[in-house]
């Protein structure tokens, strides 16, 4: 691990080695770990969750560029989720960190879900914003026993509301929370609904909090009776056009 240089607002950025690759890191505040993965983009970096830095007055925030990105080892290909999640994982056990909350926005909600799916036992919670996944992922979530929050834009058009139904109704352990329509300036196009982490950023902020003073009071298992109402979205799906697109 690399010395740490500050970045302003009193975050610690530094270099970790991970295996075959350095991630960069930025890391703010003491308390529960909350990991905060970005989504997939050509500028997308650590600071796309830099509005949430407020969080580290009660929590220690580890915010990595993940391998491609940032100030992260540069490849010709990207890595896939999978192979992002098991740098994540290894990420957390040079870091020292026994257990986290994973926050995810967009592609990086899919790699937060591989993650929780590979190393259950290091992730308390999970916090989705219009996160992206494929049905490979959907059909194991039943076993996923985390409290998770699931956030979405109602006129998000780059991954729809309806994969957050199906996310909520695959983690009986889930909240899901639709935001009123985000894009309703005309100056915008469709990708501002899906750019949640700056265009309702004070919203996510609070509902993080909220939900993390008391995770399992806020979401239950349906009774397993009430599985013809959990599937409503299901019926309107088929395999065939499950998941969303791995867009930032």
């Amino acid at each position: 691990m690399s010395a740490g240089k500050p970045a302003p607002g009193g975050v610690d950025e530094r270099k970790v080695d991970v295996g075959e690759y350095k991630v960069n890191v930025a890391t703010a505040g003491r308390g529960p770990t909350i990991v905060m993965l970005h989504g997939e983009g050509r500028r997308t970096s650590w600071r796309d969750w830099e509005g949430f830095l407020g969080l580290a007055d009660s929590y220690r925030l580890v915010i990595p560029d993940l391998v491609g990105f940032g100030g992260s080892s540069r490849l010709d290909q990207v890595p896939d989720y999978k192979a992002e999640a098991r740098v994540v994982h290894e990420l957390l056990e040079v870091m020292k960190v026994e257990k986290a909350t994973l926050a995810g926005h967009s592609w990086g909600g899919q790699v937060a879900l591989e993650v929780a799916l590979g190393w259950p036992q290091a992730v308390e919670n999970l916090l989705l914003v219009a996160s992206a996944y494929d049905k490979s992922q959907l059909h194991r979530l039943s076993a996923l026993k985390k409290p998770s929050l699931i956030v979405w834009a109602e006129d998000d058009l780059v991954t729809q509301l309806k994969a957050g139904y199906l996310l909520r109704d695959a983690i009986g352990t889930s909240r899901l929370e639709v935001l009123p329509p985000v894009a309703k300036d005309p100056r915008h196009d469709f990708t501002h609904a899906h750019a949640l982490l700056t265009s309702r950023r004070d919203d996510l902020v609070a509902m993080f909090r909220a939900f993390l003073a008391a995770p399992s009071a806020s979401v239950s298992e349906p009774p397993a009776i009430e599985k013809e109402l959990r599937g409503m979205a299901l019926k309107q799906e088929t395999p065939e056009n499950w998941g969303t697109g791995r867009q930032a």
